[in-house]
């Protein structure tokens, strides 16, 4: 299978962009994810590129923040999942580590998750990160 997925390196840092100014960080830096979650979620579905929509996000337990996507004209079977990882995963841990907006998070030891689904929600694939991914 094949995927075309040179769109997709520069899909973190949109993603980033967009994700940041829906975070709840209070001053003293305590990470509320129930508060970020709601409020993110009143902006969402929203498109974040021509292929690509934020669907909103989760909370699990334990500390754990779920962003949904879809790829509205990738269908799941269409996606080389090794090439689908290589394109993005490196982009989001960059992000993560060096964003400062994640601090908080980052101190916080957040776990992340992202589910790309296709437009029929079928699961695509699904990163997991978690602090020792990040954290030097």
């Amino acid at each position: 299978m094949h995927c075309p997925v040179l769109w997709l390196y520069r899909l973190p840092l949109f993603v980033w962009i967009f994700l940041l100014t829906a975070c709840d960080i209070n001053s003293d830096n305590e990470v509320n994810l129930t508060e970020i979650a709601t409020e993110f979620n009143k902006k969402c579905p929203q498109m974040i590129d021509s292929e690509t929509r934020i669907d909103g996000i989760d909370i699990k337990e334990p500390n754990t923040i779920v962003y949904k996507y879809t790829l509205i004209n990738l269908p799941a079977k269409n996606v080389d999942t090794i090439e689908f990882k290589k394109a993005l995963f490196p982009g989001i841990i960059s992000i993560i580590k060096l964003s400062p907006e994640m601090k908080p998070l980052r101190k916080n030891a957040t776990n992340f998750e992202y589910q790309y689904s296709d437009k029929s929600n079928k699961t695509i694939y699904t990163f997991k990160i978690f602090p020792k991914d990040y954290n030097p």
